[in-house]
């Protein structure tokens, strides 16, 4: 039964794709495409999974950037303060700058030069009255009244004693002139005293000397008597100084003066006469 064939049973024919080659790849492209398209799926599952691992990195890449930026800044204010300044606390604003001096905020203006040339008229102006009474004060005087000093008395004239009989007597003129005419007198010893007084017919030398400030009629002309070269004669530790041989404008012509030198080497006025013998 088991060996013996159904003669109704229909022989089955031979399975033609079995008789027939095997296509090439047709099994082969249906798993590839199975495949691949899981293969897909799983490269970007990892791509996924590694941007979220790769995220946080990143972000903590970021954050330690902008802290460097920020350090950098900090660095850059800190050198414009000097140099080493305290590191403010995280987050809390830079210490406030220091108020700079009003001195200092002046002078920062002598970089315009407008301000330089104000500051230049502004000395010119002051310093201007003080060059005129200087270079001038030997002018006329016409505004001193006949009583003024016309611009003080000059340094050559010190009272009591001169270092040559040329400033004693420029002295006498220069004092006659000015507001104090007995300040003169100090020029004198007791002996050329007298010898003043009497030729004005005067009880006194300070008398003698107000009468003759009294004729002055230009101080500052007054003040300045030029000596001609034969004016002054000295022989030893005597001088005479003639009136005659001298120009005076201004005021009256004084007469002769002899001079004594003191042991200290300064000349006093020793004998005075309107007028001496050798001038006639």
């Amino acid at each position: 039964m088991w060996g013996v064939a159904d003669q109704n049973e229909r022989p089955t024919p031979p399975d033609a794709d079995a008789s027939l080659p095997a296509k090439p790849g047709t099994a082969e492209v249906v798993d590839a495409e199975v495949v691949d398209s899981v293969g897909a799926d799983v490269v970007a599952a990892d791509s996924a999974s590694s941007a979220r691992r790769q995220q946080p990195a990143a972000d903590e890449e970021f954050r330690q950037y902008q802290q460097f930026l920020e350090f950098q800044k900090f660095r850059e204010w800190q050198q414009t303060q000097g140099g080493d300044v305290a590191v403010p606390p995280t987050g809390a604003p830079p210490a406030a700058k220091p108020k700079t001096p009003w001195w200092k905020r002046a002078l920062r203006l002598l970089r315009y030069k407008i301000v330089r040339r104000l500051i230049y008229l502004l000395l010119a102006l002051l310093l201007i009255p003080y060059a005129i009474d200087y270079y001038f004060s030997g002018g006329s005087g016409s505004g001193d009244g006949g009583t003024g000093t016309g611009g003080g008395v000059p340094v050559d004239s010190v009272p009591v004693k001169s270092t040559n009989p040329q400033q004693a007597v420029r002295g006498v003129y220069n004092w006659l002139r000015g507001p104090d005419p007995e300040r003169a007198c100090d020029l004198f010893d007791p002996a050329g005293e007298s010898g003043f007084a009497a030729a004005y017919q005067a009880p006194d030398c300070p008398t003698a000397a107000r009468q003759v400030h009294d004729r002055i009629s230009d101080p500052g002309a007054y003040a300045n008597p030029k000596f001609d070269h034969n004016a002054v004669t000295i022989v030893g530790p005597e001088a005479q100084v003639l009136g005659c041989r001298m120009q005076v404008g201004g005021g009256p012509l004084l007469g002769s003066f002899k001079l004594t030198q003191q042991p200290d080497g300064g000349w006093t006025i020793s004998a005075y006469a309107l007028q001496a013998a050798s001038c006639g």
